[in-house]
């Protein structure tokens, strides 16, 4: 019966181990998955980005250009009228989020700014509005006319846009936090890129 008892108990002395594990028992190691697009090297589309942002700020590069992708957000969309983001906000019936609206996409506006002379950080910001863009379009847009309550599509926008858009940044070496995800669809709703109605 002693021996029984003993069966859990593990004696070890004297171990080495060159490269490897060495346990007493189980050993269970996390499993890694990569969200977004994997190029060669087994590294997302915005990793590879990341790395290219470490290496202008450690050679102080300076760019001067916007690259077009972000300056398309940047601009006012094509045949569209142009009002201010209180009305836009109102004729979607969201006029008390104009607060928060106007915070979140001021924050992201001056992360913009401050970035705009980093290439590399403006094809980021493009790849990130992109998807913002895409997102609500695909998963946020149609279901705005169908007569959900309004905390049913701010699941919707936690669902589709805030989330994943976290899962995305991996490393945030840009810092980028969830008001922030709110302050780029303001920010393509000012530039009349989306619309709440």
């Amino acid at each position: 019966m002693a021996d029984e008892e003993n069966k859990n108990e593990v004696t070890q002395s004297n171990n080495t181990v060159g490269n490897g594990d060495i346990a007493g028992r189980d050993v269970n190691k996390p499993t890694i998955i990569n969200i977004g697009r994997v190029s060669a090297g087994g590294k997302s589309q915005l990793e590879i980005l990341y790395d290219k942002l470490e290496q202008e700020r450690q050679n102080s590069l300076i760019f001067s250009d916007m690259v077009d992708e972000l300056l398309h957000f940047k601009s006012y969309a094509a045949n569209t009228e142009i009002i201010g983001l209180e009305k836009k906000l109102e004729n979607g019936n969201r006029l008390n989020y104009l607060n928060f609206a106007e915070r979140a996409k001021e924050k992201f506006t001056k992360k913009l700014l401050k970035n705009e002379h980093s290439e590399t950080a403006q094809h980021i910001f493009a790849f990130l509005l992109a998807k913002v863009y895409s997102r609500f379009e695909n998963n946020i847009y149609p279901r705005l006319n169908e007569g959900h309550p309004e905390e049913y599509i701010n699941q919707l926008v936690d669902e589709f846009i805030v989330k994943p858009i976290e899962d995305l940044l991996g490393s945030n070496l840009l810092h980028i936090y969830e008001d922030e995800i709110n302050g780029m669809i303001y920010f393509l709703m000012g530039n009349c890129h989306i619309k709440w109605n």
